[in-house]
C-alpha cells in the first residue's frame, strides 16, 4: 500500500516524497526552512488535487478555482479583482453542481447582488452583469481549456446563465473649457493636506487623469502600467505588458500628446518604482473628488475616453483609427459615435 505524500528532509533541503505509478518519487520544495516547505506542500497538494481530481459533474466553486489557477493567474493582470468576483459567485453557486443551475439561479444572484445581500455593499446592473460573465466564460473554460483532458465537462451539462440589462451609456462629455482646466491644473498637481507626507511630486490622480485624458485607455490599463511600457523616445506607449494575454478590451499602443509628453517626463524624474502611479491602487474615488475641487459635475474615470472619442469623431479623424487607438472594434466605435462624424448623412439629400 502506497504511502501519502508526505514531507522528507535530505542534505538539509525539504522535499515532497509521493508515490506514482508504482514508484517513489520527490519533489524538491527549493528550501532549508521547514516553515516555507510546510506552505509549499500545501501549494503542492492544492495542485496535485486540481490535476488529478476528475469530476464530470464539479461544483461551481471547483470550476472557478480550476479557471482561477489556470487561466487567470498569469494571464491576467488584475488578479485581485477576478479574486473579488470569485468570492461573489461562489457566495451564492459554490456549492452547487453545474448540472443544478438553473436560469432562475441567475434571475436569484442578480436580485441579491442589487440589494447588497451577496458583495460589501449594493451593485449595480453592470457590475452584476460582468460578474454573470465571468461565470459564463470559466463554464466554457471548463468545456474548451481545462487540464488535463479528463476534466473537461459536457457542453449538455453547461447551464444558461441570464444577464441583467446592459448599463446605459453614459454620455458625459467634457467641454472644451473643463478640458483646459484639468489640463492645467493637472499638468503639476501636488496634492499636500492634513495626514499626508509633505511632497514636491505630482500626484497620482494628477498622473492619472493626464493619461487617461490624452490616451483614452481604461482605468484598469492604466492603473497597471509600468514605466518599462512607456518609450519617451519614440513617443509610444504600449497598455498592453509582455505576457498579458490580450482580451476583448484591448490594450493598443498609442503615441504621447504634446500635452502629456512633459508630464511623463516629469513622473519619470519623480518615479519612486516600476509603476507610473506608484502602485496598482484604485484612483476612481480621488477622480470624483478631484471633479469635486474643481467643480466639474459628473467626472469620473470613464469620462475621459468618451470625451476623447467624441472630440476626435467631431474632429473628423476616422472611425478606423479612432477604433484602433481606443482598442476598440470598428463595429463598436461605429454604433456609439458615427453620428458624430461630420460627413455623417451628408449624402442622403438629393442635390
Amino acid at each position: 500500500m502506497s504511502k501519502p505524500p508526505r514531507l522528507q528532509q535530505r542534505n538539509e533541503h525539504w522535499y515532497v516524497a509521493y508515490t506514482k505509478d508504482g514508484r517513489s518519487k520527490r519533489d524538491s520544495l527549493r528550501t532549508t526552512d521547514l516553515q516555507v516547505a510546510e506552505v509549499r506542500f500545501q501549494g503542492w497538494l492544492k495542485e496535485r488535487r486540481l490535476n488529478i481530481e476528475v469530476q464530470s459533474d464539479p461544483t461551481i466553486d471547483h470550476c472557478l478555482e480550476l479557471w482561477m489557477d489556470q487561466w487567470i493567474v498569469g494571464n491576467m493582470l488584475s488578479e485581485t479583482r477576478y479574486t473579488a468576483i470569485v468570492n461573489n459567485l461562489n457566495a451564492y453557486f459554490g456549492k452547487m453542481r453545474v448540472s443544478e443551475v438553473a436560469r432562475q439561479h441567475s434571475r436569484n444572484y442578480i436580485e441579491m447582488r442589487t440589494n447588497g445581500i451577496i458583495g460589501t455593499k449594493k451593485a449595480a446592473s453592470g457590475t452584476i452583469r460582468g460578474e454573470l460573465q465571468r461565470l459564463r466564460a470559466a463554464l466554457k473554460f471548463m468545456v474548451e481549456r481545462v487540464e488535463p483532458l479528463e476534466q473537461r465537462l459536457q457542453q449538455s451539462i453547461i447551464p444558461y446563465v441570464e444577464l441583467p440589462p446592459a448599463s446605459p451609456p453614459r454620455d458625459r462629455v467634457l467641454s472644451d473649457d473643463e478640458v483646459t482646466l484639468l489640463r492645467k491644473v493637472c499638468s503639476n498637481h501636488v496634492v499636500n493636506g492634513p495626514g499626508r507626507r509633505p511632497s514636491n511630486r505630482m500626484s497620482r490622480v494628477s498622473r492619472f487623469v493626464m493619461i487617461a485624458l490624452e490616451t483614452a485607455q481604461r482605468k484598469a490599463s492604466i492603473e497597471e502600467l509600468r514605466w518599462d511600457q512607456v518609450d519617451l523616445e519614440k513617443n509610444r506607449i504600449t497598455f498592453n505588458p509582455i505576457g498579458r494575454l490580450q482580451t476583448i478590451k484591448k490594450r493598443p499602443v498609442v503615441t504621447i500628446s504634446p500635452h502629456l509628453k512633459p508630464v511623463l517626463e516629469q513622473a519619470k524624474s519623480e518615479a519612486i518604482n516600476h509603476y507610473v502611479l506608484d502602485s496598482q491602487t484604485s484612483l476612481y474615488d480621488a477622480v470624483v473628488s478631484l471633479g469635486k475641487q474643481l467643480k466639474i459635475d459628473g467626472l469620473h474615470p470613464h469620462v475621459f475616453r468618451h470625451t476623447w472619442a467624441t472630440r476626435a469623431v467631431t474632429r473628423g479623424v476616422p472611425i478606423e483609427k479612432v477604433a484602433k487607438f481606443l482598442g476598440d472594434s470598428v463595429k463598436t466605435v461605429r454604433s456609439n459615435y458615427e453620428h458624430l462624424a461630420p460627413e455623417y448623412l451628408d449624402d442622403v439629400h438629393d442635390v
